[in-house]
C-alpha cells in the first residue's frame, strides 16, 4: 500500500474563461470542481495506476458532506482527521486564449495539539502497513515549519518516505532522509540559493543533496523542458512530450505518482521515469484534476525519449 499526507486540503474549483477581463463582466465556459491538495492528487492517480492508495491528512468538519461527495467520486480510500473548521477552497482561473493558469488560494484552517497528536498516530500506524508514505504539500496554521521532518523521522522501515514540498518545508524535511524528492526546477534552485542554468549543473546539485541527506532519488520537474532524475550512480534526461496544455493543476503531483507506482512495483529507474513523464504530460491535457488510466499513460510512455546526462 501506498499512504498519501495530505496537510492542508482544498476543494480545487477550476474556472475556465475564454479571455479573462479585470474589473468587467467575464463569462465562464465552464466550472468543475475536484477534492484537492497535492496527497490526495497522488493518491487518485496512483489509483487510477493500479495501486493500493490511502489518503491520510487534515479535512474539515463544517463542510464534510460536500467533501465527502468529492471523494466518493474518485473512490479514494481515505482515513482523515477531522478538523472543527471548514476545507479550503482554492480557485484556478484558466483563460484558454493565453493557455494561462491564475491561482487564488486560500489559507486554510488551523490545527491544535490534539490535531498533531491524531496525525502522529496515524502516521505510526499506516508506516506499518504502507511500502511507502508520500508528504506533500503546503502546512496548515499551527504546524511548525519542521513538521514535514518530525513525521518522515517517524517513518519504520521498510516503509520509506517521499517529500514534496517547497521552501523551508523541503529544507526542514531533507534533514529526515527522506528516499526521493521532486521539487521542480525552481523550488530546488530557491531551496540551493542559486541559479541551476546547465543540465550538469541541476545533476552536480543533487548528488550535493544526496550525499549531504542521505536521499536515494531526487526527481526535478522543468515543465516544457523536461525532467532530470538523479541517483548516487545513474543520471536520466526525460524529454517532454507534446501536448495541448488545458492546464496545469495537478501536473507534478501527477509525474510523482507514475514515479512511486512504478518504484512499488520494483521497476526499473527507466521506466519509472517514463511512466512520471507520461502521467505529468497527460495531467496537463486535462482541465483540472481530471484522472486518466492505465492504459493512456502506457500508450504515452512508450513515446517518451530518454537519455543519459551528467
Amino acid at each position: 500500500m501506498i499512504t498519501t499526507v495530505t496537510l492542508n486540503p482544498a476543494i480545487d474549483r477550476t474556472v475556465v474563461v475564454e479571455k479573462f477581463a479585470f474589473g468587467e463582466v467575464n463569462r465562464v465556459q465552464s466550472v468543475r470542481e475536484d477534492m484537492g491538495g497535492k496527497g490526495i492528487n497522488v493518491a487518485r492517480i496512483l489509483k487510477s495506476l493500479g495501486s493500493q492508495a490511502k489518503a491520510t491528512g487534515f479535512i474539515g468538519h463544517s463542510n464534510i458532506g460536500h467533501v465527502r461527495s468529492l471523494l466518493e467520486q474518485d473512490g479514494l480510500d481515505t482515513d482523515l482527521i477531522e478538523i472543527d473548521a471548514a476545507t479550503r477552497t482554492n480557485t484556478k482561473l484558466i483563460e484558454t486564449d493565453s493557455r494561462s493558469t491564475t491561482d487564488i488560494n486560500e489559507a486554510g484552517f488551523s490545527v491544535d495539539a490534539a490535531a498533531i497528536s491524531a496525525i502522529e498516530a496515524k502516521i505510526d500506524a499506516l508506516s506499518a502497513q504502507s511500502q511507502f508514505i508520500v508528504f506533500s504539500g503546503s502546512l496548515p496554521k499551527g504546524l511548525p515549519t519542521d513538521f514535514y521532518r518530525q513525521l518522515i523521522s517517524r517513518v519504520q522501515p521498510p516503509c520509506q518516505s517521499v517529500l514534496d514540498a517547497d521552501g523551508i518545508l523541503l529544507l526542514e524535511g531533507l534533514k529526515a532522509a527522506p528516499t526521493l524528492i521532486k521539487p521542480n526546477i525552481h523550488e530546488l534552485e530557491s531551496a540551493l540559493g542559486t541559479q541551476l542554468e546547465t543540465e550538469a549543473a541541476i545533476v552536480a546539485a543533487c548528488r550535493q543533496l544526496i550525499e549531504k541527506f542521505g536521499i536515494v532519488y531526487v526527481l526535478v520537474s522543468m515543465g516544457g523542458d523536461g525532467s532530470i532524475l538523479v541517483s548516487q550512480d545513474q543520471a536520466l534526461f526525460a524529454e517532454p512530450l507534446k501536448v495541448d496544455v488545458r492546464g496545469t493543476v495537478g501536473a507534478g503531483d501527477s509525474m510523482l505518482a507514475g514515479f512511486v507506482h512504478c518504484l512499488s512495483q520494483n521497476l526499473g529507474l527507466e521506466q519509472a521515469l517514463s511512466w512520471a513523464t507520461a502521467c505529468g504530460a497527460l495531467a496537463v491535457s486535462k482541465v483540472g484534476t481530471e484522472s486518466f488510466s492505465r492504459q493512456d499513460v502506457e500508450r504515452m510512455a512508450a513515446q517518451v525519449v530518454l537519455r543519459p546526462t551528467r
